[in-house]
Parts: C-alpha cells; sequence; structure tokens
C-alpha cells in the first residue's frame, strides 16, 4: 500500500533510507563509510519528522504488512536553471534490497509521478549517481531521459561521484 508519511513514520523511513544506501552504493562508496550511516539515524529520524510535519516536501511511503519498506520524496523542483513554475522534483525514493524487482519501486514512483502531475507540473526531474546502474535501468524503464549537459560532482566518504538528472515531460 502507498500512503501519505506521518510523522510517526519518520523513524522507520530514516532506517530505510540508510539501509538502501548501504544496499545501493556499496560498489559506489567505501564500505566503512556506509557502515558508519547506522550512527547517523537520530539525526535522520529528526529531518523526517521536520519534513513530514512542515510539509517541505511531499513524502510517500510503501507499507507491507503494516511496516514501511520504501519512501518517495517529491515536490517542487530545486534545481537554479530549471523554471521552478513548470518542474517538479523526485528527490528521492529509496525501498529495502529486499524488496527491489518486485513492483514497490515502481509503485511509489508511479503515485509520486501521479501526484506531480496532478500539481500542474509540466515536466519531471530526478538527480541519480551515474554509477548507479540499477537505479538509471530503472528510471530509463520508467521512460525518463538523461539530460545532456546535466552532470555534477559531489563527494561522500571521500569518493567523488558524478550525478546526472534525468528528465520526464508531457
Amino acid at each position: 500500500m502507498i500512503r501519505d508519511a506521518l510523522s510517526q513514520d519518520a523513524k522507520r523511513i530514516a532506517q530505510v533510507h540508510v539501509s538502501s544506501w548501504q544496499h545501493a552504493y556499496l560498489d559506489l562508496m567505501p564500505a566503512d563509510y556506509l557502515a558508519s550511516l547506522s550512527a547517523t539515524l537520530p539525526q535522520r529520524e529528526a529531518y523526517w519528522a521536520r519534513t513530514i510535519e512542515g510539509k517541505d516536501a511531499d513524502v510517500l511511503v510503501a507499507e507491507v504488512e503494516g511496516d514501511v519498506i520504501g519512501w518517495l520524496s517529491l515536490g517542487t523542483c530545486r534545481d537554479e536553471d530549471t523554471p521552478e513554475s513548470a518542474s517538479g522534483e523526485v528527490m528521492a525514493i529509496y525501498v529495502l534490497a529486499e524488496y527491489w524487482s518486485k513492483g514497490i519501486g515502481a509503485q511509489l514512483w508511479q503515485t509520486g509521478f501521479k501526484r506531480l502531475l496532478d500539481q500542474g507540473y509540466k515536466r519531471i526531474t530526478l538527480w541519480v549517481l551515474s554509477g548507479n546502474e540499477r537505479a538509471v535501468r530503472f528510471y530509463k524503464g520508467l521512460g525518463g531521459t538523461e539530460e545532456p549537459g546535466s552532470r555534477r560532482t559531489l563527494v561522500r566518504g571521500g569518493v567523488t561521484l558524478d550525478e546526472v538528472r534525468y528528465v520526464w515531460s508531457n
């Protein structure tokens, strides 16, 4: 079941966030850095509680038997080079590794995508690590295309990573 997140979901969202990173980025980031993310759970829980309560972004969760096993956050596109009024953004989407390839991510995506379209956005964006081949295949399978010239870099765990922006347009 996909539903809007509630403030009491913040702890589980934080747990899914960290666990998903630890599995999805194992080949992209140092193992010690990924392991250290568990220590950030209290801060992440507080962040998600503030985000959900403050309506800084819409947060959707996927539940299986009453347990949050995935989430997606969305809102107005945050990119400075994108016209704010026309573009929505999927800021993040994560599903526990044991639920990969079971359609949960696609359900979250479709629900979030529809919400952004219903809010009037004509263009949807998302940033993805270019080396995250599983995610890139997922977004391409959903009709996303890499936006030429959209690369940016970030550093995580002492490693420089490239991100690319994917776009869906009506």
